[in-house]
Formats: C-alpha cells, sequence, structure tokens
C-alpha cells in the first residue's frame, strides 16, 4: 500500500469558518427583505442566502417559514407602546386610539408586514401582550368579560384591516411618499369618476381621498369603540 501523497502546504484546501449570527440579526434580515421584496420574498433560504450561511443554521432560530414570518411580526408589535393601554390618566377610548396610531406608525417603516399580519400566525408572546394589555383596557372601560373579548377583536380586526388596505394602495416598499402625497393621487384620481353614474360617490370623494390617512384611521376607530361603549 503506497503512502498518502502529501498536499503541499500552500495547496491545502482551508474551510471557512462557521458563520456566527443571532436570532436578532435573523430577524433583521428578515425585515430587509420584506423592505426590498414583500411578503413573498421571505423565507429561510433567501434570510441564509443574505446572512451566508447554509439554511440548516437558520433553523436552530425558526423551525418554518410561518415561524420566520410570526418573529417578523412578533418585531414589529413587541416595538408597540403598551404601557399607555394601562395609563390611568389617558381614558380607555382615547389610550386604544393612541396605541393604535403609534402600531400604525410602526408598521408603516415596513409596510409588507402588514400584509403578513392579513396572513400569518399572531400567536407570539408579543401578540399575546398586546391582545392582554387591550383586553385590560377595555376592562378599564366597564365592558364585560364577554363584551371585551369581541370588542378586542374587533378592535385588531378595524386596525390591522385599515393599515392594510392603506398599503394596498402603494408598492409596499419604505419609505411610502407622504400621506399628503398619496390622498393628492387619490383625489385626482376621484376626479374622473362620473357624478351621472355613481353620484353618491362622486359628492363623498373628497373625503374618500382621505380614507388612507391618519385622520380617518383614528375617526374609524374612534366611532367603533363609541358604539362599544355605548352598546
Amino acid at each position: 500500500m503506497s503512502a498518502a501523497k502529501s498536499i503541499p502546504e500552500g495547496e491545502r484546501r482551508i474551510r471557512p469558518a462557521r458563520r456566527s449570527f443571532t436570532e436578532a440579526q435573523v430577524v433583521d434580515t428578515a425585515l430587509l427583505l420584506l423592505d426590498e421584496g414583500g411578503a413573498a420574498a421571505v423565507s429561510i433560504r433567501a434570510v441564509a442566502g443574505r446572512l451566508g450561511v447554509n439554511p440548516n443554521a437558520v433553523y436552530t432560530y425558526v423551525a418554518s417559514r410561518a415561524d420566520l414570518e410570526r418573529a417578523v411580526i412578533e418585531r414589529v408589535l413587541g416595538s408597540a407602546p403598551l404601557p399607555v393601554l394601562a395609563d390611568p390618566a389617558v381614558e380607555w377610548r382615547s389610550a386604544i386610539v393612541e396605541f393604535a396610531i403609534e402600531l400604525r406608525r410602526r408598521v408603516l417603516e415596513h409596510p409588507a408586514v402588514a400584509a403578513l399580519m392579513m396572513t400569518a400566525p399572531m400567536d407570539g408572546p408579543a401578540a399575546r401582550d398586546v391582545g392582554e394589555a387591550l383586553l385590560a383596557c377595555l376592562a378599564r372601560g366597564g365592558l364585560s368579560p364577554d363584551r371585551r373579548a369581541r370588542a378586542a377583536y374587533a378592535v385588531m380586526v378595524q386596525v390591522i384591516g385599515a393599515i392594510a388596505m392603506e398599503v394596498a394602495e402603494t408598492d409596499g416598499r419604505p419609505p411610502l411618499p407622504p400621506e399628503s402625497e398619496r390622498i393628492a393621487q387619490r383625489r385626482a384620481a376621484l376626479a374622473e369618476i362620473p357624478a351621472d353614474r355613481w353620484p353618491h360617490t362622486h359628492e363623498s370623494r373628497d373625503v374618500m381621498a382621505q380614507w388612507i390617512g391618519a385622520e380617518q384611521f383614528a375617526w374609524s376607530l374612534r366611532a367603533l369603540l363609541n358604539g362599544l361603549s355605548a352598546g
């Protein structure tokens, strides 16, 4: 048996060291991909490619694509201002509106998150924290346990749905055009609606142009909360 051939030092293949990364970097990377290409751009393989690692390495932190999407949503919900919901100095309906307006702002920093919120699981700790704080705030408003449970769902549907519809009129990539610019574009498009065919729409076109704005967002939520407290 011949001796193994010796490989010259300069020709030896050096195996690169495995690149280390954290769970936070996984989520950061997923958000970056989301900003660049929307919800469809987020996957385990895409995150691994951007980090320069094997996909199996990413599975150390997330078990599946759904888990990755959940982590992205958790990051955004985890930045929401929960303390205002428990502040006794802030009237409960005003607290919910203030919370929702700030949550809208945070989501619009990564607009495609709105699409994930419509399709991905929202059952992580941050999502549970939001739900618990919202239920507690509704309890502060005097709603019964059953009514506050229904109300919490109605509020989140209103908030997430409104944000998703707003983002749907954009390319979903940050930064979004200024709100005033987007409203002006809607106003110009609505001005073309013929009054003889759609008279009520024509009459309401100026307000309808503002549907994607913060004012309409807050108005809708206040109307819902006032109805909940009166019922």
